[in-house]
């Protein structure tokens, strides 16, 4: 049995990958769990931990600063981040920590299933796996298919470009998409480095990810294009067949986000309209006309937080200008920002300020007396 962490400020969240490793894998894992950075720290110099679940934004220490020190301690630890963080210099960051894998929030059960089953199987057998079209490849391409001589699938850059590029499909980031592809092919173009079929077999796997993620191309697409580039005999023509699908990609993924923009953008409004009232995802993508799945997904993809985040800060924020700026009771201040239950307001803003309203409240009007005497002196 594996110990797995799970490190994660929000209950709910815990509670879900909780449930997903229970439900999916009996019996595989010890579960264990923190609110906080700080926390998951202090279990993993105290535990050994196999795999550590991480969500990237976590007070008093950030995930990838919890796992860039986890690193140095655990080099072996499997390492799966979790985070609605938009932004791809921090993927890129993960990958240098060797994470597993990079999920945005909500999280997709099926997508988690599939990689915690792979980190299973890689702890089991001790080997690196590598996803691979059940059509060309056997049980693992870069174990059974790299020529002699040729270095092991963990040191090529070959990798990173294509775990990067599965990376920036997901964020729906055409321009990274983009410049990782025209880099990957520049380095797959050099023949004194690769043999023909390694580099063809290279190419497939990145033809795989960019129709994957293409609504209108089908599986007997791909096969069909895959058998092509086997059939090639010119890297400029298989060149041609990746960028064909590339560029269609990103036409796509362009649409996606303009659309995507315009319907945040309507969200936003309407939280900033009706932050007090009862605000759930059902009733707000009704306000777009879209399923709540995907105006969840959606949002998170688009502004790098999680609907459920932005609205509880967004609700802080307005928390903390009345709390300065008015003399209303904490009941009151709950109320006006969407809190009927002022025990459950103030818990929130203690999980996120790290004091009680009131603290917070006494420690900012002390501080603007000590800035105005001090102004006065000055005079």
């Amino acid at each position: 049995m594996y110990n797995i962490l799970i490190a994660d400020d929000e209950t709910m969240e815990r509670d879900l990958i909780r449930f997903l490793l229970t439900r999916d894998f009996p019996d595989s894992f010890r579960l264990l769990e923190a609110a906080n950075g700080q926390d998951a720290l202090a279990i993993i110099r105290q535990e050994k931990i196999h795999i550590l679940l991480t969500d990237v934004q976590m007070p008093f220490l950030s995930g990838t600063e919890l796992a860039s020190i986890a690193r140095k301690t655990e080099p072996d630890m499997e390492i799966l981040f979790f985070s609605g963080f938009d932004d791809f210099e921090y993927v890129q960051n993960a990958l240098v920590l060797r994470a597993v894998n990079y999920i945005l929030k909500p999280v997709n059960p099926e997508q988690f299933r599939q990689i915690i089953g792979d980190i299973l199987n890689r702890l089991n057998s001790k080997e690196i796996t590598f996803a691979k079209s059940k059509s060309y490849y056997s049980d693992s391409f870069f174990d059974n298919l790299v020529p002699s001589g040729q270095p092991q699938m963990e040191s090529l850059s070959e990798q990173i470009l294509l775990e990067q590029i599965a990376l920036a499909i997901s964020l729906k980031n055409a321009e990274q998409l983009t410049s990782l592809t025209e880099e990957l092919l520049k380095l797959c173009s050099d023949s004194t480095a690769h043999t023909p079929v390694w580099v063809r077999h290279t190419c497939v796997s990145l033809l795989q990810l960019l129709m994957k993620a293409i609504p209108s191309v089908s599986e007997n697409d791909f096969e069909k294009a895959a058998e092509k580039i086997y059939g090639l005999r010119y890297f400029t023509d298989i060149r041609e067949v990746i960028q064909k699908y590339l560029h269609l990609l990103v036409g796509n993924l362009h649409q996606e986000v303009d659309g995507a923009n315009y319907a945040v953008y309507q969200i936003k409004q309407y939280i900033e309209e009706h932050y007090d009232e009862d605000l759930t995802l059902n009733l707000l993508a009704d306000q777009v006309y879209l399923s709540p799945n995907y105006v969840s997904a959606m949002f998170t993809k688009v502004t790098g937080c999680s609907l459920h985040r932005y609205l509880k800060q967004f609700r802080m924020k307005k928390a903390c200008d009345l709390l300065i700026g008015s003399n209303m009771k904490i009941a009151d201040i709950s109320r006006s920002v969407g809190y009927p239950t002022p025990s459950y307001f103030i818990k929130t803003f203690q999980e996120m300020y790290g004091v009680t309203p009131s603290n917070y409240r006494a420690g900012r009007l002390s501080q603007r007396e000590t800035k105005e005497k001090s102004t006065e002196d000055s005079r």
